[in-house]
């Protein structure tokens, strides 16, 4: 098996598309969005953009000069966590950040004991956390000795760098924009933190002889952290800053580390812990409750209880609830969160030992993080809680289960892309709901290249506008509805293939337009559709089967929009939604509903066209 960042060197840099290329293809998609003069116009404006001497070719040959610089990726290593995410000044609840909510044991208990350091916490709660966090310091270790196998495909190995960039990172606030700090890989750091009632811990995860501990003993580390809580000096909840707009926790953190030398030495503990664990003390965990779309327990996987018991700059905080519900919550800029799923997803197979052992390795007990505040500090901590308090109350969550077939059925049936079927399925959801099409993110993939992230697959085509027309018109015979329906998921096919090989539109044109020296524009960027093209009110993002997840989400990037990440099970299709309460024409529930519609109506189309053995099969599936 080859070392887990053995085959980096053999992959190729993210390519320049020529100007050609990508605004043509730009100017296929933005005709949905377009009357024929508008489509005219922005044609007649390409066309300038792109002639000999045109300020298109300028800006091309400017940025082929910063691939040359780049020395991996000219996207990756220039811009992008910068311009994506780091120069963003909202805060990252809600906004930027992503939760899993992770299945419960196969055989979780029902009744829940107080554990008796403190009755705020239960027995199980504390061992179930123990031991996640031991299976995670056990795949740490299993990456640090670069035993993760080297994810391939067809085409061959994926770039595995962003498995680097998620233990012991932490993105830290700055004026106009943020910054990661982290430990050098594989890290140095010995230590996680455990946050309880607004506390913080320091948690060595080795013997004082450097030895790795046992399930048992992280066990007994978490139970005298939580016995500490009766005698020490509580400190202001200074996680909930972390929870705030950024601008607003720059200041705040620079308070901080002026007014006592304790606050960075704290401050720095928990920046370079390998990740955070967070025990929950609510008298009652949230309810998972399917027949609500989940809707409390999302909301909490978004933002919990008001934004205590959080450090929302760690790249990873485990979460757990007092009934023993585990949630993971992360920072979305170092790597993207598909890499923290699979990771999630591994670590969570192995259950929980009611009986662990334990070394009785001498170990230096949990080490509070103190803090201290002044007037100004409450300040802070005051309109902190406001700003989660609005982001909470506006936040319209829920996890949507479908299933009456699963991606097995698309495939065996339908014989099509389980992810460009759901796709479709979401384009007219949102055409029953709001009786028009909008732009549309996916995420598509750029690992195949060194240090690769994403690129926009613009889902919204000329092909799914005339599929959910068609789907919409009682009139049109299912025959023509399948036949659009194939040729819109061709049409999303091909699209995905070309943004996995660095051809799609949105990162060009923002390399192109990073480009721009002072005083110079051009009109084409400043038509009122270009914008319109890139105001993605439906943000989607497809993981994998996730049979270990409950759900998953992020937020919606616009007010009037949509956030929503999807899991195509074999028999259960499950879509975690995020809108706002406080728009006019979004609502997770009634768009759930026109989502569940949308794939029943798209297959009784598609068995409405089969022969009549074929169509008893697929009753079956």
């Amino acid at each position: 098996m080859a070392a887990t960042l053995s085959l980096q060197h053999t992959l190729p840099k993210l390519p320049v598309p020529t100007l050609e290329e990508t605004i043509a293809k730009y100017l296929k998609t933005i005709e949905p969005l377009t009357t024929p003069e508008e489509l005219e116009r922005s044609k007649e404006l390409a066309k300038d953009f792109v002639k000999p001497g045109g300020l298109g070719r300028t800006l091309q040959q400017r940025l082929l000069d910063v691939d040359r610089a780049a020395p991996d990726n000219w996207l990756d290593d220039t811009w992008w966590i910068s311009k994506a995410y780091h120069e963003w000044r909202e805060p990252l609840l809600v906004n930027s950040n992503w939760y899993i909510l992770m299945r419960n044991e196969y055989n979780h208990p029902t009744v829940f004991h107080p554990t008796l350091e403190n009755p705020a916490y239960t027995t199980f709660q504390v061992k179930r956390a123990a031991h996640l966090a031991q299976q995670l310091l056990d795949y740490i270790d299993t990456l640090y000795s670069q035993n993760v196998p080297v994810e391939m495909t067809k085409s061959g190995p994926l770039c595995m760098h962003q498995y680097t960039q998620l233990i012991g990172m932490t993105r830290i606030p700055q004026a106009g924009c943020d910054r990661l700090v982290n430990t050098p890989f594989p890290s140095p750091s010995k230590h996680i933190v455990l946050i309880i009632d607004d506390q913080f811990f320091k948690i060595d995860v080795v013997s004082k002889d450097n030895k790795r501990l046992l399930d048992g003993d992280m066990e007994r580390q978490f139970l005298d952290a939580i016995k500490q809580l009766k005698t020490i000096k509580a400190s202001a909840p200074i996680g909930i800053l972390t929870c705030d707009q950024r601008d607003a926790w720059t200041k705040a953190r620079e308070h901080l580390v002026v007014l006592d030398p304790k606050n960075r030495e704290s401050l720095q503990v928990i920046e370079d812990a390998l990740f955070c664990v967070t025990l929950d003390s609510a008298a009652e965990a949230t309810k998972a409750d399917r027949k609500n779309d989940f809707a409390e327990w999302a909301k909490f996987g978004m933002h919990g209880h008001g934004g205590r018991n959080r450090w929302c700059d760690k790249s990873l905080n485990l979460i757990f609830e007092r009934d023993g519900k585990f949630v993971c919550h992360g920072e979305h800029s170092p790597c993207d969160a598909l890499i923290p799923a699979l990771v999630m997803d591994y670590i969570i197979r192995k259950p929980t030992d009611l009986n662990a052992p334990s070394t009785n390795a001498i170990i230096d007990a949990p080490k509070h993080l103190a803090f201290v505040t002044d007037a100004k500090t409450q300040e802070h901590l005051k309109a902190a809680s406001a700003t989660v308090e609005a982001l909470s109350k506006n936040s319209d969550c829920g996890i949507i289960y479908f299933d009456e077939y699963g991606s097995n059925y698309v495939k065996k049936v339908v014989k099509a892309s389980p992810d460009a079927y759901m796709q479709m399925a979401l384009q007219l959801a949102y055409y029953k709901q709001i009786g028009q099409p909008c732009a549309t993110y996916e995420t598509g993939s750029t690992r195949q290249y060194r240090r690769g992230r994403t690129e926009t697959i613009r889902t919204l085509s000329t092909d799914s506008y005339a599929f959910c027309k068609a789907m919409e018109d009682s009139s049109v015979e299912p025959e023509k509805k399948v036949k659009l329906l194939r040729a819109a998921i061709a049409a999303h096919s091909k699209y995905q293939r070309e943004a996995a090989n660095g051809k799609g539109v949105d990162r060009h044109l923002m390399g192109l337009r990073l480009c721009l020296q002072a005083g110079e524009s051009h009109a084409l960027f400043q038509e009122p559709v270009f914008g319109k093209s890139a105001a993605f009110l439906l943000s989607t993002s497809g993981l994998f089967a996730g049979d270990n997840f409950v759900g998953t989400g992020f937020g919606a990037m616009y007010p009037d929009g949509y956030g929503i990440n999807y899991l195509a099970g074999g028999k259960t299709l499950k879509f975690g939604v995020e809108s706002k309460f406080e728009s006019k024409v979004t609502s997770t529930r009634e768009f759930g509903e026109y989502l569940r519609q949308a794939l029943r109506d798209m297959r009784t189309a598609v068995e409405q066209t089969l022969p009549e053995e074929e169509r008893k099969v697929a009753a079956k599936l």
